[in-house]
């Protein structure tokens, strides 16, 4: 079965909304995905900015096709 590693990223400033992207990229197996998504969790933390990346993996439907869109928080 073929996943979906799915990556969240949010950033922003103090006192401002953040925005939250979010990227769905195609992986041969759940083994693959879950490597994958080790490498992308990130939180840093610098004054005044916010930023945070989270990644997941989900089984991918046969008409699931790679994006990036930008989602509500």
């Amino acid at each position: 079965m073929k996943f979906m590693l799915i990556i969240v990223i949010t950033m922003g400033t103090v006192g401002h909304s953040p925005k939250t992207i979010e990227m769905r990229i195609p992986q041969e197996n759940k083994e693959e995905c879950l490597k994958s998504a080790k490498t992308f969790e990130l939180k840093l933390p610098i004054p005044g900015i916010v930023m945070s990346m989270k990644s997941r993996c989900e089984p991918k439907s046969d008409e699931e096709q790679p994006e990036v869109k930008q989602v509500e928080t």
